[in-house]
């Protein structure tokens, strides 16, 4: 078998003829834009305090019952980004006790922001 032929010889750059690239934008480490140029987070109002809570099934137990959970979407707290966390409750076998579970997570955020939820749950 023979060698291929080596590839022609490169020509020399012609860095004076290509046009300036467009100035960078400042971003994190993400590649996000920074200093409220993008407003992240997505998906709605994102008022201070506002939160949003829902029941929704949850997986069956074991003898095929089924099971209810709490969610609370709340705002993160201020050295994060903007955006909601979601936040879920226990596993209840009855969808009452599950609405009540929201009923105290949205009481333990007016009285305590996230943490107070974190520490509810």
């Amino acid at each position: 078998r023979g060698r291929s032929p080596s590839p022609p010889p490169r020509k020399p750059s012609r860095a004076r003829d290509i046009s300036p690239s467009p100035p960078k934008e400042e971003t994190d480490w993400r590649g996000r834009k920074i200093n409220g140029q993008d407003s992240g987070g997505g998906g709605g109002p994102e008022l201070e305090g506002e939160v949003t809570t829902r029941v929704i099934d949850g997986a069956p137990n074991r003898a095929g019952e089924p099971t209810w959970l709490a969610e609370i979407y709340v705002p993160r707290p201020p050295p994060m980004r903007p955006g909601t966390i979601c936040v879920r409750g226990p596993l209840r076998f009855d969808k009452k006790f599950a609405e009540e579970d929201g009923d105290r997570l949205v009481k333990a955020h007016r009285d305590g922001g996230y943490k107070s939820v974190l520490d509810l749950r």
